[in-house]
């Protein structure tokens, strides 16, 4: 019986990872509240969002794998933009990573999602009338250095790290489809190194009883990305930032009234 419950634990965090990953409402935050909810929050679920989240990174890998291909053989000069924006969040992550695992509460996450929310509300409203970035080749250093910065901010749970660095793209000028493809594209070393650092830094909490049930949330939020990943991005391209922005606006006001 508990095996079960472990198995839908998984079905759970796995569904909700794939979906939420790929729009700027912070999947992170999503997993936690849910977490917490329903009186799950512990260490094998904390075991269990790295598995998930690796999940989702493998998925993106493998959507964008043609572009990635492209910037790599074709565009080699290219790639010192990627590791360009990696540097902050790597920076910070390793200098305050036990710091940042104590803001995982749903009171934290609720102030993030209303910051994040007013940045992206700020950031259509702001963005200017025409796109100077056309093509994700186009992308200069000190663009890719300045949204890099800003996705520091998903360091702060509930933030969103595609909010904050379509955002962030779109305020630079780029266009809204180029913006999301590089921030989801120079997620894909992030989110990995992410989670191996995590991994490593709670071995000691991996009960080898429980890879089944890791490995079924790995599986479950590698399916979903794969199915949902296409069909949300497109979603994302289309419509104004300003609907998550509300979005997490109802959500931040729903945690203050459950918690």
């Amino acid at each position: 019986m508990i095996y079960i419950s472990k198995i839908i634990i998984s079905i759970i965090i796995g569904t909700i990872e794939g979906i939420t990953e790929f729009l700027p409402i912070s999947s992170t935050g999503h997993i936690v509240l849910i977490s917490h909810w329903l009186g799950i929050l512990n260490k094998n679920t904390d075991i269990l969002k790295i598995f998930v989240q690796f999940g989702s990174a493998v998925a993106i890998l493998i959507f964008f794998s043609k572009k990635i291909i492209n910037l790599i053989k074709f565009k080699k000069n290219k790639n010192i933009h990627v590791l360009i924006s990696l540097i902050p969040t790597v920076s910070l992550g390793f200098i305050f990573y036990n710091d940042i695992k104590l803001l995982f509460n749903p009171k934290n996450i609720m102030y993030a999602l209303i910051l994040g929310g007013i940045f992206l509300i700020i950031s259509e409203f702001f963005k200017p009338k025409k796109s100077t970035t056309n093509s994700i080749y186009d992308i200069n250093l000190l663009q890719s250095f300045i949204i890099g910065c800003f996705e520091a901010l998903c360091l702060y749970p509930g933030f969103s790290r595609s909010g904050a660095t379509i955002g962030a793209a779109i305020l630079l000028g780029l266009e809204r489809s180029v913006a999301i493809d590089f921030s989801f594209i120079i997620s894909i070393p992030l989110t990995l190194g992410a989670s191996l650092l995590d991994l490593i830094k709670n071995i000691h909490n991996v009960n080898i009883n429980h890879i089944p049930y890791y490995l079924s949330g790995f599986f479950i939020s590698l399916i979903i990305s794969l199915l949902s990943i296409k069909r949300l991005i497109t979603i994302l391209k289309k419509i104004s930032l300003n609907i998550f922005g509300y979005y997490r606006f109802i959500l931040a006001s729903l945690i203050y009234f459950i918690n």
